[in-house]
């Protein structure tokens, strides 16, 4: 045998093994594929009914999942009721006094904002917060300069916003209009659902959100059933957002005023503690002296007024004994002048009539 047939020979050994190698793989890789494809039905006919669920909806999940017809028709009407957004903006300047801010915009370009144009602010990152409602004031190539159009009405308020501004991790979106309350957003949650979403929330204002919807009760306002269905009252939260603004002032003013009230009437309780204290220390010093010589005095005139009293009284016992013998005196000589004139009465009758004795003088 010559050289080159052992080579070949060689060959054809070396091609077979490598034959029979690759035959053992797709005989392996056949059993593994049909194994995997025996797999498959359920899988596909999982998603076979996840795609009739994205096409079709499904009521009976909770929330209801809908369908990609009613997404697209929620999709426009979202659209149109939230006016334009900018998304992915970042605060590049802040104003600790004045809140305000200059921020990039970093699409489309151009922006389109227009100046005194009023914007709605939120974080864009989950949980994020509601930054405010703020006007611009000053338009850029990138950058826009806002003013808030409220400024929270305490200190407290403004430190826990000017934290909140500081602290952002996260970009920010900008709403030409702010978010509008819709009956179709919240429907379908469980309780424990939109305590999750709406932590913090009182139990009743809850309940209004799970009760949206469903069927009507006898004692439901007439206002809140429509079609036999309660519905919640929508809120205008633009408008509940000023009209707190407004009584977190009122409440700082009359906080305000009372602070004023309570200093003014505590400097009177001072001035009056220390008029009390004045009132006291002349009392103490002056008038009780005073009123014990007084005292002393009015004893020193009620033994006086006493003596003569009694003199009084001593003298009026004379007068009453003398008024007593002038009137056995007087009644003595009344008697005496009575005799006296009767006799003489007598005498001159005597003379008058010649017959009288003549006189004696008894």
């Amino acid at each position: 045998m010559s050289i080159w047939s052992k080579v070949l020979v060689g060959l054809i050994f070396v091609s077979a093994v490598a034959f029979y190698y690759f035959a053992t793989r797709t005989l392996a890789s056949h059993a593994a594929w049909q194994k995997a494809v025996a797999t498959y039905p359920p899988v596909l006919e999982a998603q076979q009914k996840l795609i009739k669920t994205f096409e079709e909806g499904d009521n009976t999940t909770t929330p209801p999942t809908p369908s990609i017809s009613e997404l697209e028709v929620k999709l426009h009407d979202l659209l149109t009721g939230r006016g334009k957004v900018w998304r992915g903006c970042k605060v590049q300047k802040f104003e600790d006094g004045t809140l305000k801010l200059a921020v990039e915009v970093p699409f489309p370009d151009p922006h389109q904002i227009q100046d005194k144009m009023v914007l709605y602010l939120f974080e864009e990152a989950d949980g994020g917060h509601y930054m405010g409602e703020y006007k611009v004031e000053a338009i850029g190539d990138k950058l826009v300069s806002l003013a808030p159009t409220m400024m929270p009405p305490t200190p407290n308020l403004l430190k826990q916003q000017i934290d909140r501004v500081k602290g952002t991790r996260s970009t920010w979106s900008m709403y030409e209009k702010l978010p509008t309350d819709r009956h179709d957003v919240f429907r379908g949650y469980d309780q424990n659902q939109l305590s999750q979403l709406m932590p913090g929330v009182p139990a009743e204002v809850l309940q209004e959100y799970l009760r949206d919807g469903t069927d009507a009760q006898p004692n439901d306002p007439a206002d809140r059933v429509v079609d036999k269905k309660y519905e919640r009252l929508l809120r205008d939260y633009g408008e509940y957002f000023h009209a707190l603004n407004g009584q977190l002032a009122s409440l700082r003013d009359q906080i305000a005023a009372a602070t004023t009230d309570k200093r003014i009437a505590e400097k009177l309780q001072a001035d009056t503690e220390k008029e009390v204290q004045a009132r006291v220390t002349l009392i103490d010093k002056t008038l009780k002296p005073e009123l014990e010589e007084s005292k002393q005095e009015v004893a020193v005139i009620t033994a006086h007024r006493d003596g003569l009293q009694a003199k009084l009284d001593e003298v009026r016992k004379q007068m009453d004994a003398t008024l007593a013998d002038n009137r056995r005196l007087l009644a003595q000589w009344v008697a005496m002048q009575t005799s006296a004139a009767k006799r003489l009465d007598e005498i001159i009758d005597r003379e008058t009539a010649g017959t009288a004795a003549p006189y004696t003088g008894e």
